[in-house]
């Protein structure tokens, strides 16, 4: 559903694209796919363009990142996504 939506979002509408493509990072991660899911979820700081994330994003981010640790919390990609976070958290 995440990628129908993706396809039909405007480009200009980098919330709403950015809200999206956290949903899907967080399904993937559901999916067990937790190294695509990281990739995924690193696009909305992408797609936010260094611009704070709204709250509902923000929670998502936040359960994405809680997830990742659960699922897996050694792997370079977790600590590359938290050292990510960090990051973009710090600007915001």
């Amino acid at each position: 559903m995440a990628h129908r939506a993706l396809a039909k979002i405007p480009t200009a509408f980098r919330r709403n694209r950015a809200l999206a493509t956290a949903q899907l990072a967080l399904a993937q991660l559901h999916q067990g796919d937790a190294e695509q899911a990281t990739v995924t979820a690193t696009d909305v700081f992408t797609i936010m363009g260094g611009a704070p994330p709204p709250g509902r994003m923000r929670t998502l981010i936040g359960d994405f990142h809680r997830g990742l640790f659960a699922l897996s919390p050694s792997t370079s990609y977790a600590r590359d996504w938290a050292d990510r976070m960090r990051t973009e958290w710090s600007r915001a």
